[in-house]
């Protein structure tokens, strides 16, 4: 989309005779001397042929500013301009020049300059609306300004959201390690502890005398219903934080937690993937196992529906995983929606895997989730 200003140039160009020379057009009339005036920029007129660079035949004192030319110098010697730019980036301007001259489209072009004397790069940023003369050159009136700040604080702002993407991965395998060590001492400790609970009672109750342990049979069977229910719920909550069948690989880990899921919520899940398990690493398995697990919670809780699909496979060595329910589906331009927080973690997860995640859905249409990762094996 053009912007206002180079089109208000534009305008005010072409009321200039177009027969001036180079020199004489340099002239500028009242009304782009007020244009000029209030520029944040340097304005410019560019005229071309389809033989070489082109020349400016207009430049305000703008040019100064942004190139550290004056606008006599730059209308005088136009090469000055090609000069420079940053040697690897002159193709790229020439190639956006042709492509404006044939489309008949803006001249939009962003790159970087090296200016004598001054202390480092900068940023510009071109932006011309084109015309053709009745002799067939191409003119373009617009404007160049520096994006050096505007660069420089985008550059930030990446190097931030690097800088978190970095953290949350590491305290997401903090979290995930943390998770592992609480399953094994839930398994080893706690649950042996249970186990050894149960069989000292059992002995206790068998040592009684009969007419004793006839009277404490309700109590004993009620302690030994509590201790089961309480070894389940270990095996369940350890099971919970690290399934033990991720150590099997990803395939059998998610065929297993497909199964469970199934008779625990009664949501029917057809699961398809690779008929052998593959090589992938730790950190990586347990990332698309936790977000196939997040996706059919949100399935379970958001979608209404008694039926999902989990699909995993393979192409080339690249990994696709996808989750796809037919229930109730949500707008996706609504920040405020439940499940924000959920989707907002499995884009996280999926970053922090180098991946990148998918989710699509609408009202009434269901919901596809879908993560992909290059290069896995």
């Amino acid at each position: 989309m053009s912007s206002p200003l180079p089109r208000l140039v534009s305008a005010a160009l072409q009321n200039r005779d177009e027969r001036a020379d180079a020199l004489n057009s340099r002239r500028a009339s009242p009304a782009l001397t007020s244009v000029a005036s209030g520029a944040p920029g340097m304005l410019f007129k560019f005229v071309s042929d389809d033989k070489g660079f082109g020349h400016f035949t207009y430049a305000n004192e703008g040019a100064l500013k942004v190139l550290g030319l004056s606008p006599r110098s730059l209308c005088s010697q136009p090469q000055r301009f090609l000069e420079l730019i940053v040697e690897d980036e002159r193709q790229a301007l020439l190639e956006s020049m042709e492509s404006s001259r044939t489309s008949g489209l803006e001249w939009n072009w962003e790159g970087r300059i090296r200016v004598p004397g001054w202390s480092d790069l900068k940023w510009i940023n071109l932006r011309a609306t084109p015309r053709r003369l009745t002799d067939g050159r191409m003119v373009w009136d617009g404007l160049v300004q520096n994006i050096s700040l505007a660069k420089r604080r985008e550059a930030s702002i990446a190097s931030a959201r690097d800088q978190i993407a970095t953290l949350a991965a590491h305290q997401e395998r903090a979290r995930e390690d943390e998770r592992l060590r609480l399953a094994r001492e839930l398994h080893d400790d706690v649950g042996g502890n249970l186990a050894g609970l149960k069989m000292q009672l059992s002995m206790l109750i068998a040592r009684l005398p009969a007419d004793t342990r006839a009277a404490l049979a309700d109590q004993a069977d009620a302690i030994n219903a509590l201790v089961d229910r309480t070894i389940d719920s270990t095996r369940r909550i350890s099971t919970n934080l690290r399934p033990p069948t991720l150590e099997l690989g990803l395939v059998a880990a998610l065929e297993w937690y497909v199964d469970d899921y199934s008779k625990r919520t009664g949501i029917v899940v057809d699961f398809s993937g690779p008929e052998d398990d593959f090589e992938l690493s730790e950190h990586r398995a347990i990332g698309v196992f936790r977000i196939c697990q997040e996706a059919l919670n949100n399935v379970s809780k958001h979608a209404g529906d008694s039926l999902a699909e989990v699909r995993l496979w393979l192409d080339q060595g690249c990994l696709t995983l996808e989750v796809q329910d037919h229930g109730q589906g949500f707008d996706q331009g609504d920040p405020t929606r439940s499940d924000a927080f959920g989707l907002r973690g499995m884009f996280e997860r999926a970053n922090a895997l180098g991946g990148a995640l998918e989710v699509h859905s609408a009202p009434g249409e269901g919901t596809l989730v879908r993560l992909k990762m290059e290069r896995v094996v």
